[in-house]
């Protein structure tokens, strides 16, 4: 194991040597390392990044695979759940430590970590990892997490067929000090179904360590796709991720963002609308408390004709927390008859709480059928705070019941049940904090 304490080239081509992965894909990762030490650090509104932010962290050392559910860390399970009857895949600093599926599985369905999928189903990971068409690795994160991932997760649906189960994507840190790297791909043939839930935490006291992940998803023609993600990290953690998808004709596709913890968390999802008749909704829930900083990102792309995209956002900042919520739409010349809103409101719970939304909606194309977008930020209405308590609720029972309610219109709208419940858990153990 290596006990170089840098990120670099001869450490990236170090780890490739160490996996023993094939020439394709060693070439396209010193390819992404290159790419990354030629991009400017990415420029948001409201968000300042720093080269140190992506640059003074040490490889993460990870652990091996374990054989059972009983060997993960005691923390990782509690925060987890009761695995029974679950497809999990693991990832523990980076590296991926434990899968378990269900007994049946439809035939012909993929669920593994990426480098199995690397080894035994080469034919469908190498023509889609780390080549998105012409975006390709264009920022910092996504070169750096095609460059620097040591694990990450793999799915593949065959033609016409349903998962019946939500594939879970663990993610799991207890190293301080270190940078991981993690990629997942999750491809649909037509008129398949799949839902893929991520979850990541780290352990308590973990510092001074990040995130850089990249999830592309490319769903088949009529195929419909659920992805969504519970950023709970602890306050020594940064989060950059960037999340993307390219839809076929007719398909359409779910993002749930779910952003609660983390020191810094940048989520990044793409979604550029080129197959006719697709459509992408996204829903986000964020909650910035203490001195943390979040900053949702949604991009919605519009070149194809009669595509559709919804995003619908709510959040909360207390504390010194600080939130940035910024949704772009675009509707490109010739994309008839295609329709883009976006919503969002943010709510802010305490005086040097902040909260910046930046909407943006550009419609280039005449023949529209609807382009809109709404955004507020304010604070508790201290009328309804007053009528709560004079009927014997606590200021903080008050509070609670206020921003519980702020979140249905979004909570109410995610398309499964455990990540819906899930999110309301993280709610109230943020409002608990």
């Amino acid at each position: 194991m290596t006990t170089q304490t840098k990120l670099d080239q001869g450490w990236i081509a170090a780890l490739s040597d160490r996996t023993g992965e094939p020439a394709w894909l060693r070439e396209r990762r010193l390819a992404a390392w290159g790419r990354f030490t030629e991009l400017p650090v990415p420029a948001y509104e409201r968000t300042r990044l720093k080269e140190s932010q992506f640059e003074d962290f040490a490889p993460a050392q990870g652990s091996g695979p374990v054989r059972s559910w009983d060997e993960l860390p005691a923390a990782l399970r509690e925060q987890v759940g009761d695995p029974a009857g679950r497809a999990l895949v693991v990832l523990a600093n980076g590296r991926a430590v434990y899968r378990q599926l269900p007994e049946a599985l439809p035939e012909g369905v993929v669920i593994t970590d990426l480098a199995t999928a690397v080894r035994e189903h080469a034919v469908l990971v190498e023509p889609r990892l780390l080549v998105r068409g012409e975006q390709g690795l264009d920022n910092k994160v996504t070169a750096l997490s095609g460059a620097l991932h040591t694990g990450g997760l793999f799915v593949y649906v065959p033609k016409g067929v349903a998962v019946p189960v939500p594939v879970e994507y663990i993610l799991w840190m207890d190293e301080s000090g270190v940078a991981v790297g993690d990629v997942a791909l999750i491809v649909t043939e037509a008129r398949a179904e799949v839902t893929v839930l991520e979850t990541a935490v780290s352990a308590p006291g973990v510092e001074r360590s990040a995130r850089f992940g990249l999830i592309d998803v490319f769903p088949g023609e009529d195929a419909r796709v659920v992805c969504g993600n519970v950023q709970a990290f602890g306050q020594g953690v940064q989060s950059l991720v960037v999340r993307r998808v390219l839809p076929a004709p007719r398909s359409h596709v779910d993002w749930v963002a779910a952003e609660f913890g983390a020191e810094l968390s940048v989520n990044e999802m793409d979604s550029r609308l080129d197959g006719r008749g697709s459509e992408v909704r996204a829903l986000g829930v964020f909650f910035a408390g203490d001195r943390q900083h979040i900053d949702l990102e949604m991009r919605m792309i519009h070149t194809g004709r009669e595509t559709a995209s919804d995003i619908l956002v709510r959040g909360v900042v207390r504390d010194q927390g600080r939130a940035v919520y910024g949704p772009y739409t675009l509707i490109k010349h010739d994309a008839k008859d295609s329709t883009g809103f976006q919503r969002g409101n943010t709510l802010v719970l305490d005086p040097q709480a902040r909260a910046y939304s930046i909407p943006q909606l550009h419609v280039q194309e005449d023949e529209v059928q609807g382009a809109g977008h709404a955004a507020t930020v304010g604070k508790v209405d201290p009328e309804q705070l007053f009528y709560l308590q004079s009927r014997g609720l606590t200021l903080q029972q008050a509070r609670r019941l206020i921003v519980d309610g702020f979140f249905y219109p979004v909570t109410d709208h995610i398309p499964v049940e455990a990540l819906k419940t899930r999110v309301m858990a993280m709610v109230e153990r943020k409002m608990s904090a």
